[in-house]
């Protein structure tokens, strides 16, 4: 049986990911931090084991007796949002804790390392195509470490012999993610018919659904894709504002959308990725829609409202 290491399991595209592994009859340690609130996030199976580790302590998955490992899957990062973005500090720790991780990856001989990188890496891009080979330029110091893993591991795996493919990933969305993201937050809004404050939404963006992702990233290990960095994304930009129109319509709200009270901030990220390379390396290309994922994540949210009621009521 396949083994796979995935760090910051209880993720929400991690454990859509670790879902799809379990279907694909891979073993996988599920690595978390010790007393994690979000364990219960994890499937049920006898193939799953959870390994309770801090980041700062993963030099100690190398002596633990795992048996041969084909795959270390990345997630594990702290800092991915607002302000703590341009923390110096925190994000030298996630720099250190990948390291010691992909120090582990080299010791143990385990032929892949999948680690997640962002879009950040590119920094401000305007209107033009991103392809891989573009230079990274990042503004702040969360899209610097990503950029500076993404060169450490490269170099690593070329001494080491295993294949380092580093995931830029655009911007995800499904059922489990954080509840103040755009998506979200927005989506509760429409739902009880409040108004939904917006900045102008006229960049670029490019969603890319919660499954679709995780399939991406199990065709990059399936495919035995080389290594290198792979833009992760929907590959159909629109100016965001005609996502949150088709949001709206979907959940047949009666919120105003109130575009322009926010202005934006002092940088503009675009989105307009292409997916040519991995597309072309593997058998995967994206299958789920804006509209769809919208609906997918509504029904999630019904199921969960009946599922707290009925233990409510026992």
């Amino acid at each position: 049986m396949r083994k796979v290491i995935v760090t910051g399991a209880t993720s929400y595209i991690a454990a859509a990911l670790i879902r799809l592994l379990l279907e694909e009859n891979y073993f996988i340690y599920a690595v978390i931090r010790p007393s994690s609130a979000n364990q219960d996030k994890l499937p049920q199976s006898s193939n799953l084991s959870v390994i309770e580790l801090d980041m700062d302590c993963y030099s100690e998955l190398g002596a633990m007796d795992l048996g041969g490992i084909d795959a270390v899957y990345h997630f594990a990062w702290e800092g991915v949002r607002g302000g703590c973005r341009t923390d110096n500090l925190l994000q030298s720790r996630n720099m250190e804790s990948t390291k010691q991780l992909l120090d582990v990856a080299c010791r143990r001989k385990i032929p892949y390392f999948i680690g997640m990188g962002s879009q950040a890496e590119y920094g401000i891009t305007g209107r033009q195509l991103i392809t891989e080979d573009m230079p990274l330029n990042p503004v702040d110091a969360y899209g610097a470490a990503k950029k500076y893993i993404y060169q450490y591991g490269t170099a690593l795996a070329s001494r080491c012999g295993f294949t380092f493919i580093w995931a830029r990933i655009f911007s995800a969305y499904g059922y489990g993610e954080h509840p103040d993201t755009l998506i979200m937050s927005s989506m509760r809004k429409m739902m009880c018919g409040k108004d939904v404050e917006l900045s102008p939404c006229e960049h670029l963006w490019d969603y890319l659904y919660r499954d679709d992702l995780a399939q991406a990233l199990y065709h990059l290990l399936k495919c035995q894709s080389p290594g290198g960095a792979y833009n992760i994304s929907y590959g159909c930009p629109h100016p965001l504002k005609h996502y949150m129109e088709q949001m709206k319509k979907v959940l047949n709200s009666n919120s105003r959308l109130l575009f322009g009270v926010i202005p934006y901030g002092q940088h503009i990220v675009q989105m307009n990725p292409s997916i040519a390379k991995i597309c072309s390396i593997t058998t995967w290309s994206p299958e789920t829609d804006f509209e769809t994922g919208i609906r997918r994540i509504y029904k999630d949210m019904e199921n969960e409202k009946d599922k707290h009621l009925s233990t409510n009521l026992q």
